[in-house]
C-alpha cells in the first residue's frame, strides 16, 4: 500500500534527478540548494503527519546524516590528497574541499536509499508471510532481497548522478590514470562500492528475530559511512598502485 511518505520519497527522487540534470546544463552548484529545501520540506511535512507511521523516514534521515558525516573525510582524501576528484564550482566557502550543497544532497541520497531498503523489507516480509500462510520466524531472506534491490538501485543511481555532475560540477580522474575503467565518465569503483555497501544493509540495520541484532539508525549510519569510505579507498588503491 502506497503511503503519503512513499509519494513524498518518489517526489524527492524526481526533483533530485531533475535538479542534477539542470545543473549539468547550466553549470552552477547553487541550483542544488532548492532540491535540499524541497526534500526537507516534504520530509518535515511527512514527519508531522499523525495518521501514518513515519518511523522509516525519521530513521532514514538519521541514517543519512550519520553516513555522510562518516564518509565526508574520505571525500576530502580523494579530492585534496589524491586529486582523484576536483570540484569545479565552490559555493559559500571557496576553501572547502567538498561544496556544502553536494554534502547536503548526499544526505538526501542516503536518506532515500535507506527508506527504500526499509520499505522493501516490509513489502517482502508481507509477501513471504502471505505466500506461506504464516509469518516467517526469520526475516533474513526478505532483508537480503530488500538489500539486493536497494543496492542495485543505489549503484545505478550513483552512475546517473555522478555522470550528470561530471560536466560542470566535478571532474573525476583529474590525474588521468589510464588504469581506472569508467562507466559514463564515472570510475567503476564508485558504483561497485555503492552496490557492495548497500548489500550489507541487513548488517547495518540489523534484522528482527535473527542473530543480527537491530541497531539504532545512527549506529547503522556510522557503520555504513565507515564501510563505504574504506571500500572506495581500497578499490581506488587497486587501480592506483
Amino acid at each position: 500500500m502506497r503511503t503519503k511518505t512513499d509519494k513524498s520519497v518518489f517526489a524527492v527522487t524526481g526533483t533530485t534527478l531533475l535538479t542534477f540534470l539542470i545543473a549539468s546544463r547550466i553549470g552552477t552548484i547553487w541550483i542544488l540548494y532548492p532540491n535540499v529545501l524541497i526534500a526537507v520540506s516534504l520530509f518535515f511535512y511527512c514527519v508531522r503527519q499523525t495518521d501514518e507511521d513515519v518511523s522509516y523516514l525519521s530513521n532514514s534521515s538519521i541514517f543519512g546524516l550519520a553516513t555522510v558525516l562518516m564518509y565526508a573525510p574520505m571525500d576530502w582524501l580523494f579530492s585534496r590528497k589524491a586529486h582523484l576528484i576536483l570540484y569545479r564550482d565552490p559555493d559559500f566557502f571557496a576553501n572547502t574541499t567538498t561544496p556544502i550543497a553536494i554534502i547536503l544532497n548526499w544526505i538526501v541520497f542516503v536518506t532515500l536509499t535507506a527508506y527504500c531498503y526499509q520499505r522493501f523489507v516490509t513489502v517482502f516480509q508481507t509477501r513471504f508471510a502471505s505466500g506461506s500462510g504464516a509469518e516467517e520466524p526469520n526475516f533474513i531472506s526478505p532483508a537480503m532481497l530488500a538489500a539486493g534491490a536497494t543496492s542495485i538501485g543505489a549503484a545505478g543511481g550513483s552512475v546517473v548522478i555522478y555522470a550528470l555532475g561530471g560536466l560542470h560540477l566535478w571532474e573525476w580522474n583529474a590525474l588521468q590514470m589510464d588504469r581506472i575503467p569508467q562507466i559514463a565518465s564515472v570510475p567503476i569503483f564508485v558504483p561497485i562500492a555503492f552496490l557492495i555497501t548497500f548489500l550489507l544493509c541487513p548488517y547495518f540495520f540489523g534484522v528482527a528475530n535473527s542473530f543480527l541484532r537491530e541497531q539504532h539508525a545512527g549506529v547503522a549510519g556510522i557503520r555504513c559511512g565507515i564501510f563505504m569510505g574504506a571500500l572506495q579507498f581500497l578499490s581506488f588503491l587497486l587501480f592506483y598502485i
